[in-house]
């Protein structure tokens, strides 16, 4: 399947939320509950401690009906210089495991390579093993369990790491 990266505004919130609303069984995996309304805001705006807004970026991944299909956070320089993070990817349930992620992934750890990056980590929701197999078969490994947050809620995560 064809696809574009664009990096995601406010004047794309309207579409986020819609996302958010397709995409609504991740969220209710991670809390139970979910409001997207609230969670496409929280795309646009979370950042971890001590990060700027220039440090993240949050690209939107379109099909070609120039439709938002899925999100991918990534901030740079976290936690230590030349290590970026993936906060999330998140496609619609429709969109999964056709390797679009796979091809977003690739094509983003071009990206920080090219910008002088030498790592990216990860965070995945411990009761995600669907994320953890994917995560795997990109060459992720497994650093250590934490506890997280998303969507504000505090909750078991493992981290992991990909040198490049």
């Amino acid at each position: 399947m064809d696809y574009k990266l664009k990096i995601l505004t406010n004047q794309d919130l309207p579409a986020i939320t819609t996302l958010c609303q397709e995409a609504s069984d991740y969220m209710t995996l991670a809390t139970g509950q979910s409001n997207p309304a609230k969670e496409a805001q929280d795309l646009l705006t979370s950042l971890p401690p001590q990060k700027k807004v220039e440090d993240k970026t949050l690209y939107g991944i379109f099909n070609n009906q120039n439709r938002l299909i899925g999100v991918l956070d990534l901030v740079k320089d976290h936690p230590t210089p030349k290590a970026w993070m993936i906060g999330l990817l998140l496609l619609t349930p429709k969109m999964r495991d056709q390797e679009i992620g796979k091809h977003v992934h690739d094509q983003i750890m071009a990206q920080i390579k090219a910008a002088g990056g030498t790592e990216i980590r990860l965070g995945i929701l411990k009761n995600n093993p669907r994320a953890q197999e994917f995560w795997q078969r990109q060459g992720y490994t497994f650093q250590e369990e934490k506890i997280g947050t998303v969507a504000g809620v505090l909750m078991p995560v493992y981290a992991f790491k990909r040198k490049l």
